[in-house]
């Protein structure tokens, strides 16, 4: 199984959102306050005017919706059923992409004055020097969070794991709505509509018993072991696991004594390779 699990933050919402809000503060800031390639016509001496300001947050702006259209919509058009092969070189496209946005404005606002092949590529290796900063630091950030996070998650693995033979209590909305279960009995838990239905052995026979719950909040309940979530309608328990493998780009569990298979979705891709790792250690 081949998967760069530590670049699966780089698909989420907040991560894009982020990059693109990052880049466009930062070049703005920049620009407007330090003025270097000859923002300010080579005059270090020229005052900060309104007119300056303007045109630089015109111009960090288109840097950082061009980011935003690279993320949200070239990405998953590019990537719409596979990773990227490399990471680095999505980035240096983003970059390249992106500078050649703001050369346009710059040419446009300016008559096409400089509208010429050395012009550009001066502006690419100058306006990607820039956005290289707050690249760099975005990733960090969202590094640093995941790593805190994982060793938080290794914290409460190691400080609240359960036994197979352990009885678990498993509760839904209503007063009577549970179901104690060794651990180890339980193969996989699905949502349905309001429900999560509980999928177990008993006498080694298959059984299923509803509970009106969500599995956010069985998930909650359970806490971290050996029952993870995978998608937004399944939970399994990695005690019943026979098989977990990359099948054609996709990431799917299979479960002994389960027909069929389990697809993990990428939202959970990251979360669920964390806890394989710490319950097979």
């Amino acid at each position: 199984m081949k998967n760069d699990s530590t670049n699966i933050y780089t698909e989420t919402h907040i991560f894009k959102i982020t990059l693109s809000v990052a880049a466009g503060v930062f070049t703005f800031v920049f620009l407007l306050f330090f003025q270097p390639f000859g923002v300010n016509n080579y005059r270090p001496d020229e005052k900060i005017t309104m007119l300056l300001a303007s045109v630089l947050f015109v111009f960090s702006s288109i840097a950082a919706v061009t980011i935003l259209l690279m993320e949200f919509v070239i990405y998953c058009w590019l990537f719409s059923k596979k990773q990227p092969k490399n990471y680095l070189v999505w980035t240096l496209m983003v970059l390249v992409v992106t500078a050649s946005a703001t050369f346009m404005f710059y040419n446009i606002i300016g008559n096409f004055h400089d509208f010429h092949l050395a012009s550009y590529i001066k502006h690419i290796l100058e306006v990607g020097s820039i956005l290289v900063i707050p690249f760099v630091g975005t990733h960090f950030c969202f590094r640093y969070n995941k790593a805190v996070d994982d060793y938080t998650n290794v914290l409460a693995v190691s400080g609240n794991s359960l036994k197979g033979d352990d009885i678990i209590l498993l509760s839904g909305a209503y007063k009577n709505d549970h179901i104690a279960l060794p651990l180890k009995n339980i193969q996989y838990i699905q949502s349905e509509d309001n429900y999560a239905s509980l999928n177990y052995l008993e006498d080694d026979m298959p059984r299923k018993h509803l509970i009106r719950a969500t599995l956010t909040g069985l998930e909650k309940k359970l806490g971290p072991n050996a029952i993870i979530r995978i998608n937004r309608s399944f939970m399994v328990n990695l005690m019943h696991l026979e098989t977990f493998k990359n099948d054609s780009g996709k990431l799917k569990v299979r479960l002994s004594d389960v027909p069929g298979t389990f697809e993990v979705s990428k939202s959970y891709r990251e979360k669920v390779m964390h806890q394989l790792a710490q319950y097979t250690l």
